[in-house]
Order: C-alpha cells, then structure tokens, then sequence
C-alpha cells in the first residue's frame, strides 16, 4: 500500500511572515507532502518539506530514523516505545495488545468509546472510536503523561480499495494533512529501504590539530565560570571558527558567515532549528564541504540562518560532523582528531568509560542517576554550565535529598545559604522560565560519581518528565572521543 498525504495550512492560523532577504532564494515549491510505503508492519515515511533524505521506518527488527543527510539512527528506549505504538494503529495489526476501557466521550460532535490500547513493548495511547463506524476519531499518546503527549485528530476516512479504509485527513498539532493519493499495489524492498548517507568522508590525515579551550564569565557571579570547545574548520575553502556542540542534531552556519563566502551556498530547500526553549527558526538547507584537521567532509548539508551565538563564533557543528567519523577530542592537548571509523577504535585506557549512547534524537543519550532517581540526559558540549534536569524529579518527590539552597560566596564575603534562579540561553534566544539551582549531594553518570554539584532543575513542559543535560562543569574534566558509527561515546579522565 501506498499512501501521499498533503500538509494545508490551517486557515485559523497566522499567516506565514514574509520572506526575509537571505531566504529570498528558497525555491518556490508545492505544499510539503509525506509518502508512505507499507507492507503490513514495515513501512517507510519520506518527507518532503525538508529533503528527500530525512525518512522514518521499520525493518520488522527495528524502527529508524535519518536526517537530511541520509544519516539513519536506530531507534531506542522512548523513542521506540512511541514508534511501536504509532505503527500498531496505523498498519492496524493490534492482535496482542492490552485494550481496556477507558468510558466515552464526545469528540468533533461523534459520541466514542475510549479505548486505552497498549501493544507490547509500546506506550498506551488513548484511541477515540466512533460509536457508529468504529472508524478512529482521535488517538493521544501517552494520555497520562502530564507534560509531553501528541495527539491527531482523524477527519473520516476513504475507501481506497474494497474492504480498505485509510484516514482521508488528519490534524496535529503540525497542521492538517489531507490524503491526495491512495493506492493498494505490492510495495518493494526498495521501497522499505532507507537512504544512504549522502556526504562522503575523505580522510587524508589522522594528526591533531588546535582547539581552543574557551573560558568566559558566566551571567551571575556565583556560578563557575563557563566553558567551551571552538574548532576550526573550513568551509568552502573559507575558514571559519565554530562552536563543537553535541546537542545540536544539525550543523548551522550562520549567514553573517556564509555572505563572505566566494560562492554563494546553493539552497537545496528549507530547514529550521530550535534550542532550550523549543522555539523553531526557520532556515534554509544548503549543502557544503567541510575540511577539519586535514580531512574533508563533502556534499554535507547544513543549516543557513541569520543571528550568532557570540561574535567570536561563526556556527555550530553537531551531528552530521561526528556521525560518520571517528572524532577525538582531547582537552588535556586542546587538539581535535579525526580518524576513519572502518581503520581505526577508540582507546579505553584505564580510568576512561565508552558510553553506549542512545542517538534517537541526533544527540549522544544516556541514563543519570540523581540521587536514588534515575532519569535521562544528553551529553552536550554546547551547555557551557551546570547539568540542567526535569523538575519534575521535585515535584513528583522522586528526589528529596535537596537543599532549597546553595552554598556560595557573595562579593567575596562568607559562604551563605542562597537559592537562586537562573535563565538560561540558547540558539534560539533566553528561556522565558526560570530553573531553579540548586546543591545536591551527587549525581552519578556512568561509572563516574558527581558530588556536591549545582543542579539545576528546568520546566519539565522543556525537558519532559525525564530529561536533560549534562554540560562542561561536567564535561570539563574528560577528553572525548566520539564513536558514533558504534554507537559510543568514551570518556577519558584528564586530571582538569
């Protein structure tokens, strides 16, 4: 089965902002679609808002993901627990599935009983189901998740061959999407296979070269000071300095940067990021060679947008540079590495630590004790301060072995007990809600126990109920090597 679904803006929503000078190139296209192939459970998603190359899917062994690049992660933990669920509904292979009731409701002017369906090894999904039709109304993850669940509302369905119906629109909270083409036909295996990677690595050198190591003054005075890795790199030939950041799926450029470049970057179509406040910005993708410590990584896409982060900083490279290389970062030398991963492993030395990292989302994930509570973080080289986690740890009294304050020195004088709130700022501006920070008594990450550390403790309408990042007061004291293409991340200890 093969079905095309388009995105139409709802009418009810504010009309797009016009165009700015440097997103004046962005071709004109049609409305974005998605394409989905099907043979019973596998399926393959192609997007075509942003590029050919960013696809979703499931072998029948695991559900996946790639970027506009074509790089493919597997999907773990939340992630494919979500996916497991999502797929159940929609290829409607529910045999085995925890179905209990959960009463009825009124929902679009349809009297339904609301079903709680659980498959195994899924999340729960409360699905509204019209009475009269036993057609899906409405389906809504993880319904007693209090922070983060999605919901689509199903505007009737087609009969697209005998005896099959599929959705003829639906609405999320993206837009509407509406079916323009259905087709019941045998679908191929290359159908249900993902894109290759479209950058290609040449690696003509395994000598370091220089970083800078960066310190600078925090916004408040009692927090350590911050810290950062800047890299050097060329793009287009053009040499630039940019921000090594970990939790950024994409690398951006920002166009104060790209304007002084020779040759224009050629749009290839439209993108867009967000930071700590999940405010997108759009942007326009474009493709580039990046030459980094005597190799280069060509035909790479990134992210064009206005704005900086810092004067001295010409963009930020994340995913697409450690996703197919073998990167070492040694903070102890400040130089960078770069090293074919089909030649070459990572050491582990005694002391250090490969961390299995879960990449679902483009950034190195792991789990974090805090306390007796064990939740989840992202490794993240752009944070330049403190772990950052949910407050939902607080409120839901999963940890109690908290001060209401923290143990700092003001102006110099005696150490006093001090709460405080901070705003925390990112790619896509200041956080609008205060985090609270404060001491606690440990954290525990990995083999590596974290004592007597300022926390602070973000919105979990941010973060989620798990959910965070672990930054450069932690990060500081390691060298890095980052082995993505297996699926690690080894920390070394540096003595810094």
């Amino acid at each position: 089965m093969v079905l095309r679904y388009r995105y139409e803006r709802d009418a009810k929503a504010t009309p797009p902002p016009t165009p700015s000078p440097d997103e004046a190139d962005i071709p004109k296209s049609d409305p974005p679609e998605f394409t989905v192939y099907r043979r019973g459970a596998l399926y393959r998603e192609v997007n075509s808002h942003t590029s050919p190359w960013a696809q979703e899917g499931f072998t029948g062994r695991a559900f996946w993901h790639s970027d506009d690049n074509g790089y493919t992660v597997v999907l773990y933990d939340d992630a494919a627990r979500t996916a497991v669920t999502d797929n159940a509904l929609d290829s409607g292979l529910l045999a085995g599935a925890n179905v209990t009731s959960a009463g009825t409701k009124t929902e679009n002017g349809v009297l339904c009983d609301l079903l709680r369906i659980t498959p195994a090894e899924g999340i729960t999904a409360e699905v509204a189901v019209d009475r009269a039709t036993g057609g899906f109304v409405k389906i809504t993850d993880d319904p007693d998740d209090p922070y983060v669940h999605e919901s689509s509302t199903i505007d009737g369905y087609k009969e697209i061959a005998p005896g099959v119906r599929v959705p003829a629109a639906y609405k999320t909270r993206n837009g509407e999407f509406k079916l323009v083409e259905g087709k019941v036909r045998d679908v191929t295996d290359a159908e249900l296979t993902g894109p290759a990677p479209t950058p290609k690595w040449t690696f003509a050198s395994t000598a370091t070269a220089p970083i800078d190591f960066v310190t600078f003054t925090p916004p408040y005075g009692f927090l350590p000071p911050g810290k950062a890795v800047h890299i050097h790199a060329t793009v287009n030939g053009t040499p630039g300095t940019f921000l090594l950041d970990s939790g950024a799926a994409q690398i951006l450029l920002y166009s104060k940067f790209t304007d002084k470049l020779p040759t224009k970057l050629k749009t290839i179509g439209t993108s867009g990021f967000s930071g700590i406040n999940g405010q997108h910005v759009s942007a326009r993708l474009a493709r580039a060679d990046i030459g980094i410590a005597g190799n280069t990584l060509s035909n790479v896409a990134v992210t064009v947008a206005k704005g900086g982060f810092g004067d001295d900083i010409d963009g930020i490279m994340g995913y697409p540079l450690l996703a197919g290389a073998l990167v070492d970062v040694s903070l102890t030398d400040k130089t960078i590495r770069i090293m074919d991963p089909g030649k070459y492993e990572p050491e582990v030395v005694k002391g250090a630590y490969a961390f299995p990292v879960n990449l679902s989302s483009l950034q190195p994930g792991i789990s974090l004790r805090v306390g007796s509570a064990v939740t989840k973080a992202v490794f993240d080289t752009g944070d330049s301060f403190l772990v950052t986690v949910s407050d939902d740890l607080t409120r839901s009294k999963r940890v109690v072995a908290l001060t209401d304050s923290a143990r700092v020195s003001l102006d110099g004088g005696a150490a006093t007990d001090f709460q405080y709130n901070l705003f925390f700022v990112g790619v896509d501006g200041p956080t609008q809600v205060p985090e609270k920070c404060s001491r606690i008594t440990q954290l525990q990450v990995g083999p590596y126990p974290y004592q007597n550390v300022e926390t602070c403790f973000a919105p979990a309408e941010v973060f989620g109920r798990d959910g965070g990042l672990v930054g450069m007061d932690f990060l500081q004291h390691f060298n890095w090597t980052f082995d993505y293409p297996d699926g690690k991340l080894v920390l070394t200890p540096n003595g810094i």
